[in-house]
């Protein structure tokens, strides 16, 4: 009898005891941009099922900022990688991207990988995900992202006081792109709402808010947005713009500003045989340049037969070019607004007067200025 009350009290102390000793094998994760549950489980030596249920997931849908209960780190692992984790007072000043010229960036087509991305530019596949603050090689890449494909310490010219002229004086330098602000995804074909919704853990609901859908009908090439503000009706037609669009339609939009007064003295298309890829402007020497659209300056500099040149990074992949400038009046990593005097027209470079020679770009492909320009 007493041998059996023992073992009672010894059964009742296990069973008290198990859940207490599983909490202390377990640790907090905070959910930071790329991670999935998949990737959590290979970290953590877990499967999906099992973060699930101790989190109470009802689904594989995840938050920026969300904390999971995940089984704690070897000691060990969990020390080497704290010793790994520089700190604040030691970590270096971080470039932004913003910071970079274009030849640090490549923009990803249809088809591409981040293997791929990284042989053909000569470069490991272990410097592609570190200078681009991926969790890991099995990160979702899509058309039209750019990446970072050169070393951004090689930027030596970026002095840390011009990074930090973005940021308050009052206020702590951020970490840039640590929340996702823009993901798109381009239709394929046979591709459905529900397929794009089911493979980017989200809704048809939430699709069709975010793109201001009022079907479920969708184009090849239509291009939809998985995270970010809700676009705009008119914004989501210009998405579905097909490159037949582009070419056949004589205006995409009508929004922007001019960017010098002049009258065009050379057409986009082709000139001697090759090819012109904006449009001319004449405009006398220090005649003000302006920005077209709100962007951010990604180029500043001398490039060859352009020479002074401004580029111009805007929303929904559009660049714009500013050629042959006297002067440029703007810096790598300035904001600039629709407007804004950003140079002044030269003839530096190869050009045989003063003029502005102008650009407009969708995911680097060069269109026709006078369908987007409010020219007569």
């Amino acid at each position: 009898m007493i041998l059996k009350f023992y073992r009672y009290i010894w059964l009742l102390m296990l069973l008290t005891f198990l859940p207490l000793m599983a909490c202390a094998q377990m640790q907090d994760h905070v959910v930071k941009r790329g991670d999935t549950l998949y990737g959590l489980g290979r970290k953590y030596n877990m499967t999906v099922a099992e973060i699930q249920r101790i989190n109470e997931l009802n689904d594989t849908n995840l938050s920026i900022g969300q904390v999971l209960k995940v089984k704690a780190l070897p000691e060990q692992q969990a020390a080497a990688e704290q010793s790994a984790r520089p700190s604040p007072e030691a970590a270096l000043p971080r470039i932004p991207r913003s910071s970079l010229s274009p030849d640090f960036f490549y923009q990803i087509q249809r088809g591409d990988n981040l293997y791929r991305i990284s042989r053909a530019h000569d470069i490991s596949l272990n410097d592609l995900i570190k200078w681009n603050d991926f969790p890991d090689a099995n990160v979702s890449i899509y058309p039209g992202q750019r990446l970072i494909i050169k070393d951004p310490a090689e930027a030596s010219e970026i002095q840390p006081e011009a990074a930090a002229r973005s940021q308050p004086e009052d206020s702590p330098a951020q970490e840039e792109e640590t929340v996702v602000i823009e993901k798109v995804y381009i239709v394929q074909p046979k591709d459905t709402l529900f397929r794009i919704a089911r493979e980017n853990n989200t809704s048809v609901d939430e699709l069709k808010r975010l793109n201001s859908l009022s079907s479920n009908n969708l184009t090849v090439g239509q291009k939809l947005y998985l995270a970010g503000s809700p676009r705009p009706a008119d914004q989501a037609a210009l998405d579905r713009l097909t490159e037949e669009d582009l070419l056949k339609k004589d205006k995409i939009r009508s929004d922007l500003a001019l960017p010098v007064e002049g009258r065009v003295i050379s057409e986009y298309g082709l000139r001697n045989g090759k090819p012109h890829k904006g449009i001319d402007i004449a405009a006398k020497n220090g005649t003000p340049i302006y920005a077209v659209l709100d962007g951010t300056v990604v180029y500043s500099g001398v490039q060859g037969a352009y020479g002074n040149v401004i580029v111009l990074e805007h929303p929904d992949f559009v660049m714009t070019v500013y050629a042959h400038n006297e002067k440029n009046l703007v810096n790598v990593g300035d904001k600039v607004e629709k407007g804004q005097h950003i140079a002044m027209a030269g003839s530096t470079g190869n050009a045989s007067g003063s003029h502005l020679h102008f650009e407009y770009r969708i995911k680097g492909k060069a269109i026709n200025p006078r369908k987007v320009l409010p020219l007569e």
